[in-house]
């Protein structure tokens, strides 16, 4: 398919993502804001970040914080793992001050993260950093995991990433578009594979279009934004709506991502009756 026939936007899930991160999170009385926290430096530089934190309840409350790692399975599912075991780790990384904090009622206070970037390492890293409220307990009643008097209770968990500024752009790839069930009479479902094969965090934007074979006409549907993470591959669903005119058409799914030259398509033919 002819990319150039598509009109190319320069809006991309970035800033989608900023005005997500502006919105706080709750977690009973329990407040942390931004949700998502990206670092862009070149490798070798420093950064430093803020999270806000503030207690909503009417008593003290004592904050813990911790880095984990996760996986992203093709179905896009996380998979939780201790920070500092996987490849692409966040937490060695980052510095946090104060580990602890300490909270009156309706009180708020900051965290720094610092990121110290490696130098020479041009590979994306990511991780969850978990708020948690603390309650203490007797040394007896306490969770052997943890090994102290202190249980978790209430917990947040924000985001963190970092994609280094220089380097290889990265590289998504798309294929094997494909129809799958649907329970909906009112519409058909397609599945398509996003591979990242370069070692950056790619967000990219996903549509389907209807190219009717008779007529020529078009008609382009929703798109849909996925982050994808490198080296792994991503199986993600498409809805088309049943609103085409009886036909045979050829559908593709049109793949689009910052630092993309070109638009990206995988095609199949369906009939519409």
């Amino acid at each position: 398919m002819n990319s150039s026939r598509f009109f190319k936007t320069g809006f991309t899930l970035f800033f989608l993502l900023s005005q997500i991160a502006m919105s706080p999170l709750f977690s009973q009385d329990l407040e942390v804001a931004p949700i998502r926290v990206n670092f862009n430096i070149a490798p070798g530089e420093t950064q430093s970040r803020t999270v806000a934190v503030k207690n909503h309840s009417n008593r003290k409350e004592t904050v813990t914080m911790r880095i984990q790692d996760f996986l992203v399975q093709r179905t896009g599912e996380r998979e939780m793992l201790a920070g500092g075991s996987t490849r692409n780790t966040i937490a060695n990384w980052i510095t946090v001050s104060p580990a602890i904090l300490e909270l009156e009622p309706n009180e708020e206070k900051t965290v720094q993260l610092t990121l110290q970037a490696p130098v020479d390492d041009y590979r994306s890293r990511w991780g969850v950093m978990s708020f948690a409220t603390a309650v203490e307990q007797p040394v007896f009643s306490a969770d052997r995991e943890l090994q102290t008097g202190v249980a978790i209770s209430g917990r947040i968990d924000i985001f963190l990433s970092y994609n280094p500024a220089g380097g290889d752009p990265g590289r998504l790839e798309i294929s094997n578009l494909r129809e799958t069930d649907s329970n909906n009479s009112q519409e058909r479902r397609f599945l398509v594979n996003l591979e990242n094969v370069g070692e950056r965090i790619i967000n990219g934007r996903v549509f389907l279009i209807a190219s009717n074979l008779q007529t020529a006409s078009e008609e382009r549907f929703r798109t849909v934004e996925v982050a994808t993470y490198p080296q792994t591959v991503r199986t993600m669903e498409l809805v088309l709506p049943a609103t085409l005119p009886p036909g045979r058409y050829s559908l593709a799914a049109i793949l689009d991502y910052p630092g993309s030259a070109s638009l990206k398509g995988t095609q199949i033919i369906i009939d519409v009756e």
